[in-house]
This record gives C-alpha cells, sequence and structure tokens, in this order.
C-alpha cells in the first residue's frame, strides 16, 4: 500500500488489516448482543463511498443504508461526504439515518 507521503511493509499492512477486521468482529458481537440479526458482512479498504457502491453493485443490494453524522453545509463543502456521493451515485435507493441528538 502506498500513501501520498510513505510506502508501509507488508508486516504492518498484515497489522492494520488484523486491526480492522477485529474492530468489525467487535462491532457485529455488540449488535448481535442487542438481539439483532447481521445478516452479512464485508470487510473493504478504500474511499469508504466508492467500496460502499462496488459493494452494492456486486451484491445486487436492492437498498443501501447507511449512518450520517450530520455535519452542516459547510463542513459537507469542505470534507467530501461518503453519504451525499453514495446517495447521488447508488445504482438503486440509499437510505441516510442521522444519528438522534
Amino acid at each position: 500500500m502506498v500513501t501520498d507521503n510513505f510506502a508501509l511493509s507488508e508486516e504492518e499492512l498484515e497489522e492494520i488489516n488484523v486491526e480492522r477486521q477485529q474492530l468489525l468482529d467487535t462491532q457485529v458481537k455488540g449488535i448481535r448482543a442487542t438481539k439483532r440479526i447481521v445478516a452479512q458482512v464485508h470487510l473493504e479498504i478504500g474511499k469508504p463511498d466508492e467500496e460502499i457502491l462496488a459493494l452494492g453493485e456486486k451484491i445486487g443490494a436492492g437498498l443501501i443504508a447507511l449512518g450520517s453524522r450530520g455535519v452542516g453545509g459547510l463542513e459537507r463543502a469542505l470534507m467530501r461526504s461518503v453519504s451525499d456521493s453514495v446517495v447521488r451515485h447508488a445504482h438503486c435507493p440509499a437510505l441516510v439515518v442521522r444519528k438522534v441528538k
């Protein structure tokens, strides 16, 4: 993996991937602990909006549901919004859910 400033070794990449998988596994356990159903889990690495869209097409999703942090217009304009991008480019309906404050 090469970034703008440096390259990561294979060992560093493996460590990062193990940490990502552990984080995902923890989230799934938390969801299941509340008696919710987790039908599928996918760990993808890349730009979030592009990976969500690609996975949605790959699995033939009929709906893409994702959360939003509820940032304001200026912050959204300065920082790329994943939910905005997914809604604009999705091959199917997209549902954005904001956290209740």
